[in-house]
């Protein structure tokens, strides 16, 4: 059997790769489709996606992460957690279906009611799949369901282009979304091999509640928690602010969005797995946080040193009003990954608790802090009121994690140092070389290229990092290179 490390590493690996492979299908899909369909059909579909968006906070109202958390009577849990889920999916069907005609009256467009209607029967076809993709989670299949998922967008994709052909409108887009939840539902009961028993444990039921009413909460916290930012921009500062702040938001957040948080998808499973053995629960966190601050900590310091570079080469001059933002919000990155990294400990080891009441706290705090700093300071202070928040709650984020986790102040510290101490180094050398271009060597034309500037500003920094972090801690070196590189070769799909 393979090792928890290679699970993980493994689990991280095909997330990845599901992503990049997914953007690329949905960027190419996406091409055709434009080729077809107006302008009209895919506002159509986005107006519709808003409408049932927000019964996605509730989900399967955390039973599946409750299924995947369980550490006793696996069998009946798993039996009693499809009820529920289908219970679950039914519930969200029906409000669905009621709030379809407030949602069209209140866009004021009546083709959008249809379109709503038929898209939230998707909430019913996904939620068969629920369990055993949740059990597939808890195995920590990563390569299977991911897999699961992949086929999913693939039939997407092509059913899209393929109805699109026959009859170009907005109903292929549709058609097409609820075939991929019918099939990614099927594929997953085929290829997770898990036989279903009609049993139903009152008992297990209301203890798979207990868990999942603080996983359907901290669902609608986040939803809260990633909206309250534009609507409070929006309101105070106007739209074309709001335009200024949502850039820098998606581009200081990038590490959280896209590694963070893919992270926290694997470690959940590895987490509930060893629960129970403290020593092996304190060894895997620290490592996390060692390799999560490898690449979160020189990333937040490259956005602060190299905003102007990466603003001016990627939006151009038009967009300089980001700069500052970038730069505030890579003082937030600093802290924001590593922060992260207690979540999966919160729910792996059954606190989900912790998790719910610090981010029902920090959106009280964060709320009056953003409308308060943004009228003081305008986008800026928008920015700040975010570093504010996460300044305070980082300490005792790490504090319930400690509780948990059991590790020494040391022991933590241990595992930053050497990505600090490397990233100064690199910001160091990075400020010597501006210098240089403004300087020294300034008279060279080539140079007054922004993108010139990146691209060698970046490389430079890479090259700082990974060679003093070779200096100071070559074993972690090696170790990052060997997980990123080498694949277990003795794993299969199913």
């Amino acid at each position: 059997m393979s090792s928890l490390k290679e699970k993980t590493v493994s689990g991280v690996k095909w997330s990845v790769m599901n992503r990049v492979l997914q953007k690329v299908i949905s960027v190419g899909t996406f091409a055709i489709l434009a080729r077809i369909l107006e302008p009209a059909d895919f506002g159509l579909f986005a107006l519709a996606f808003v409408a049932i968006d927000s019964l996605s906070v509730f989900k399967s109202f955390g039973i599946d992460s409750a299924l995947i958390q369980r550490k006793d009577d696996l069998g009946r849990a798993t039996d009693t957690a499809f009820f529920l889920i289908m219970a679950a999916g039914l519930v969200t069907f029906l409000v669905g279906w009621l709030i379809a005609p407030v949602a069209a009256k209140f866009f004021d467009n009546p083709h959008v009611l249809s379109i709503i209607q038929a898209l939230v029967v998707s909430y019913l076809l996904s939620y068969i799949g629920k369990v055993p993709f949740a059990l597939l989670q808890k195995q920590m299949r990563f390569q299977v369901s991911n897999v699961i998922d992949f086929i999913g967008s693939i039939a997407n994709s092509v059913f899209a282009v393929l109805f699109a052909l026959i009859s170009p409108s907005v109903w292929s887009l549709v058609w097409a979304y609820l075939i991929k939840q019918c099939t990614t539902a099927v594929v997953s009961w085929r290829l997770s091999g898990i036989k279903l028993r009609w049993q139903f444990d009152p008992k297990i039921a209301k203890e798979l509640f207990h868990y999942g009413k603080f996983m359907t909460g901290l669902g609608i916290l986040w939803y809260l928690a990633g909206n309250i930012g534009n609507i409070v921009v929006g309101k105070v500062l106007g739209v074309a602010m709001l335009g200024y702040y949502t850039l820098a938001f998606n581009v200081g957040n990038f590490i959280n969005t896209h590694f963070t948080q893919l992270i926290s998808g694997v470690l959940f499973p590895a987490y509930s797995t060893i629960q129970e053995d403290s020593e092996a629960l304190k060894r895997v966190y620290l490592k996390t946080v060692k390799f999560v601050s490898m690449i979160s900590i020189p990333f937040s310091m490259i956005l602060i040193v190299l905003a102007e570079e990466i603003t001016l080469t990627l939006y151009g001059a038009k967009w300089s009003a980001v700069i500052p933002l970038m730069r505030i919000f890579g003082f937030v990155q600093l802290l924001a990954p590593i922060v992260a990294c207690s979540g999966p400990v919160f729910m792996g080891c059954g606190k989900p608790k912790y998790s719910f009441y610090l981010t029902l706290t920090s959106l009280f705090v964060h709320t009056p802090f953003l409308i308060l700093f943004s009228k003081a300071w305008g986008l800026e202070g928008a920015v700040y009121a975010s570093l504010a928040t996460i300044s305070l709650f980082a300490p005792i984020n790490l504090f319930l994690a400690h509780k948990i986790v059991q590790f020494r102040a040391g022991e933590f510290l241990k595992n930053i140092v050497p990505s600090i101490g490397c990233s100064i180094v690199m910001v160091i050398m990075t400020l010597t070389f501006k210098w240089m271009f403004k300087g020294p060597i300034s008279h060279i034309s080539l140079l007054d290229h922004y993108f010139v500037k990146l691209g060698i500003f970046s490389a430079l920094s890479i090259f700082f990092y990974v060679a003093v972090y070779f200096l100071m801690d070559r074993p972690a070196v090696l170790e990052a290179k060997q997980m990123i590189f080498k694949l277990n070769q003795n794993q299969s799909v199913a």
